[in-house]
């Protein structure tokens, strides 16, 4: 009977030790989520830079195929602001009437606060924007809410939803 209790805390013994050391080997959900939402940060980062830069291929990349990106807007047509959703194929077609449009354009991120939970993710940024020439230049801030998800280990945004103050 000693024997029986002298083994079994041996294996028991040895169980601890091995979970101790891979719990030690395998990182923590928290820090793993942390590392996730400095990738997502990195990525909003060089998306403002490629916008900026109006490298549009570039920017392109950032978003799923049917991703979509919606504002409350007042067209020539309407007397009133409307809610106004592009995809992001439609909103690169009108670039030329916007960013395109001035020699100045440029957004920069100020703040940005990220959730995940699994393969999906949300960031509101705050940014900072100017657009136009150096006669007349419009400056702005405004509030992005980014929707993404994971797919084949990518982070796409698949919505932006957007307003400026």
């Amino acid at each position: 009977m000693d024997n029986f209790w002298h083994r079994t805390k041996s294996i028991v013994l040895l169980l601890l030790v091995f979970i101790s050391i891979q719990c030690r080997n395998t990182p923590v959900a928290g820090e793993s989520g942390q590392q996730e939402q400095q990738t997502i940060e990195a990525l909003l980062q060089s998306y403002y830079q490629s916008m900026s830069e109006r490298d549009w291929a570039s920017y392109r990349q950032f978003f799923s195929a049917e991703a979509t990106l919606t504002t409350i807007w007042s067209t020539e047509d309407s007397n009133s602001p409307q809610i106004h959703t592009n995809t992001i194929t439609e909103f690169l077609a009108q670039t030329a009437e916007g960013p395109d449009s001035q020699p100045i354009f440029e957004e920069k991120m100020t703040k940005a606060e990220i959730s995940l939970n699994g393969n999906l993710a949300q960031a509101w940024v705050n940014y900072e924007a100017k657009f136009g020439s150096k006669d007349s230049l419009l400056e702005w801030k405004g509030l992005d809410l980014f929707s993404f998800i994971r797919h084949n280990n990518e982070w796409k945004i698949v919505s932006l939803v957007f307003e400026s103050e």
